[in-house]
């Protein structure tokens, strides 16, 4: 696997769906669609293989970009080759953008140093859900910049303390960074959001977020699945809201829930109820999946806290 840099985004390429670009392109590739004198916006879209709408977005919106100056990296094309999120026994490719020896890791690092030279004004990185929520920013700060991005996109976000690794966490380093998750890939909306929010930001003036405030939660918790464990689709009504006491999260087998530090938070928000785990208090959760796999490949839920920003 190595970093593709390509100059121009011909239509051959933007004519294909998600899942045939791998043998067009190679490997992540990206574009480099600069333009002299402005400093560009950074587009990430497929680092999650089956999370499709961001490049769905970037094809409509291919003679935007092409008059815009833009850096965009496609990212994971072997995965979406497959229809998965990430091929197996490889490496998450959102989990390699803050070092590491996997060839993900050296491309996640090779994109990163050409965007850092480029002085972008924003980066976003477009993913889907995998559970259902409503649309939402992830951000890695909390500074006056990063919030008014987020709150272009959406009227909550999250302020990610973990897992380590992610793209905006990495690039918060450099540049204003967020995520916009714009829901499942299976519903037709999502891809909607993600044209809308690209189009405003291609836009000839830099957008405004909206008068009212952003809903921000940090994770205090992210909550990991045991391989016996089965989970309650039904939660995830409760994403992006306070889940009550006595809420069931797995009707059995092990679950865990550590803070970014790795502590062991699981005693203070769950009790058991024979087989199953159930909330000990109301909480917040956030990302509750549906499917089993996405919830053993990287996480069932974060629990959530109103977070405070900066000033």
């Amino acid at each position: 696997m190595e970093l593709q840099v390509k100059s121009g985004l011909p239509t051959e390429v933007t004519a294909l769906p998600a899942g045939a670009l791998a043998d067009a392109l190679r490997g992540p590739t990206l574009f480099d669609l600069r333009r002299p004198g402005e400093r560009p916006l950074f587009v990430s879209v497929l680092v999650h293989g089956n999370e499709t709408s961001g490049w769905d977005a970037v094809r409509q919106l291919t003679r935007e970009l092409r008059q815009a100056s833009v850096l965009l990296f496609v990212g994971n094309v072997a995965a979406a080759k497959a229809g998965l999120r990430t091929l197996p026994g490889r490496p998450d490719f959102n989990r390699v953008w803050q070092g590491g020896d996997s060839p993900e890791a050296a491309v996640a690092a090779a994109v990163a140093q050409r965007v850092r030279a480029a002085n972008p004004r924003l980066a976003v990185d477009i993913h889907n859900t995998t559970g259902r929520n409503p649309p939402y920013s992830v951000v890695a700060d909390t500074d006056g910049a990063t919030l008014a991005a987020a709150r272009v996109f959406a009227e909550q976000a999250l302020l990610a303390t973990q897992p380590n690794g992610f793209q905006t966490g990495g690039f918060a380093h450099f540049c204003t960074a967020v995520t916009v998750e714009v829901g499942v890939p299976d519903d037709p909306l999502s891809t909607c959001r993600a044209t809308d929010f690209l189009r405003r930001l291609l836009g000839p003036s830099q957008p405004e977020s909206t008068a009212s405030p952003l809903a921000l939660f940090e994770t205090v918790a992210r909550v990991t699945l045991g391989d016996d464990a089965v989970i309650v689709p039904e939660m995830q009504r409760f994403n992006f809201r306070t889940a009550p006491a006595g809420a069931m999260l797995v009707r059995q087998g092990e679950i865990a829930a550590h803070t970014a530090d790795g502590r062991d938070v699981g005693n203070a928000y769950f009790t058991q109820d024979d087989d199953a785990t159930l909330l000990k208090r109301p909480s917040v959760i956030a990302s509750y999946t549906g499917d089993v796999d996405a919830a053993r490949q990287d996480c069932l839920c974060y629990l959530l806290e109103p977070a405070r920003a900066d000033g």
